[in-house]
């Protein structure tokens, strides 16, 4: 009797550890199986250039934004960290006008070469480009231009030269047929105080002063500009008012009776 009952205690007792046991693995399972909590990060990539896919043999490409704002967006700090640097960055954005012809024509803009576990947003996700007729114009004069604003009052412009006299311009068609001239721009950064010599930039524009998109070779001269010293307007009343005085003074000289002659 005593065997027996030692014999249901030890039953029980065993029963109790394997359930005690088998609800511990289960619930270790369970934990195990349950996903774990991720956090998702966005980061903005501005100034992204567009990958423009065209025949650049026969066609000009115009009007048109070269650059594009991306949004990215993953669980992996590392990687998007990597794809906001330009110089270690995978992705790029592409616009395909491979198969477009002359006209203006909105295209999509994809993004390729993203790396796994990453989703991107391109703003905008389209371009208006204009397509033209590609031509050359060869020997046109170039014209210094220079603000009046941006030269110092205290003197005067003598001679203007540029390097480059004539230039060579690339663009559509159309937009050749509007090239007024060829500009040589002092940039607005510069004031002239004294003699002046330096790079400046290229623009075509047209009879409203309106820069034209053209490719012109070389894109920018050497402009040299030497000056001299202008009067000053109290220098000059200066000496104006003494030579008033000079003669008024010799006039009156001549004209005063002698006082020594008797009559």
């Amino acid at each position: 009797m005593k065997k027996n009952s030692l014999y249901i205690i030890s039953s029980l007792l065993f029963a109790c550890v394997l359930f005690i046991y088998a609800t511990s693995i289960n619930y270790q399972n369970n934990n195990n199986a349950r996903p774990a909590r991720t956090e998702t990060y966005t980061n903005t990539v501005v100034n992204v250039p567009i990958d423009i896919q065209y025949d650049s043999e026969q066609y000009f490409i115009s009007g048109f934004s070269s650059e594009v704002t991306v949004f990215l967006t993953g669980s992996n700090r590392v990687t998007l960290a990597s794809e906001m640097q330009e110089s270690t960055r995978k992705f790029k954005v592409t616009a395909d006008l491979t198969q477009a012809t002359e006209g203006t024509v909105e295209v999509p803009l994809t993004i390729e070469n993203l790396p796994s576990g990453l989703t991107a947003l391109a703003t905008p996700q389209k371009i208006t480009v204009k397509i033209g007729k590609k031509a050359t114009r060869d020997n046109l004069p170039v014209t210094p231009q220079i603000d009046s604003g941006k030269v110092d009052e205290r003197i005067l412009i003598d001679s203007v030269t540029v390097s480059d006299e004539r230039v060579s311009v690339t663009s559509d068609v159309d937009t050749l047929s509007k090239i007024d001239k060829i500009v040589a721009v002092l940039p607005t950064s510069e004031k002239i105080t004294g003699n002046y010599t330096g790079s400046v930039p290229l623009q075509a524009i047209d009879k409203n002063g309106t820069v034209l998109p053209t490719v012109i070779t070389p894109y920018e001269t050497t402009m040299k500009i030497t000056t001299k010293q202008a009067r000053s307007a109290s220098s000059s009343s200066s000496s104006t008012t003494g030579s008033s005085s000079t003669k008024s003074s010799t006039t009156e000289s001549e004209t005063k009776p002698d006082s020594s002659k008797k009559d």
